[in-house]
């Protein structure tokens, strides 16, 4: 798991979400098992190698959901489309069901533009982590999810 890094201040964020009561979901693109780089079993270990780190700072994720699937994959059994594939709406919609939730009144945060296309299907809020910012209507920029945290807690706890 050497190539595995948490972003200074995540697993704390995590923590003070933990903390609020708010359900914490990992929704997360795998095309690396459709084109061959690593499998099923591979996303597993690096889930439960996070849950281990997280656990360290008294954090926790609720729910781990990926999409193995990708169009142009070499690997039969998951070259295909999906809905599940950010930023279709099948992996959201998941996790509502799984933990209960409301979409409508949910945070997607990524760092990347299919997070941001995840946010606008399913109706929920977003937040754009990373050096650059994302100018849209409904779309919050940060530096991080720790600089990002207070901001959504401000806007759940209200």
């Amino acid at each position: 798991m050497d190539r595995v890094d948490f972003i200074e201040g995540a697993a704390e964020a995590i923590a003070t979400f933990n903390a609020a009561g708010i359900p914490v979901a990992v929704v997360t693109n795998q095309a690396g098992v459709a084109r061959g780089y690593y499998g099923i079993d591979d996303v597993s270990l690096v889930h439960k190698y996070m849950a281990e780190r997280l656990a360290e700072h008294r954090a926790h994720v609720d729910l781990f959901v990926f999409c193995p699937y990708h169009p142009a994959g070499v690997v039969e059994a998951f070259a295909r489309t999906s809905a599940d594939r950010k930023p279709g709406p099948g992996m959201a919609k998941a996790a509502e069901a799984a933990l209960g939730l409301d979409l409508s009144a949910s945070w997607v945060v990524g760092d990347r533009p299919e997070d941001v296309g995840l946010a606008e299907a399913v109706g929920a809020s977003a937040i754009y982590v990373g050096p650059e910012r994302i100018s849209r209507p409904g779309v919050w920029s940060f530096p991080s999810l720790a600089a990002a945290a207070p901001f959504i807690l401000e806007r759940v706890e209200a």
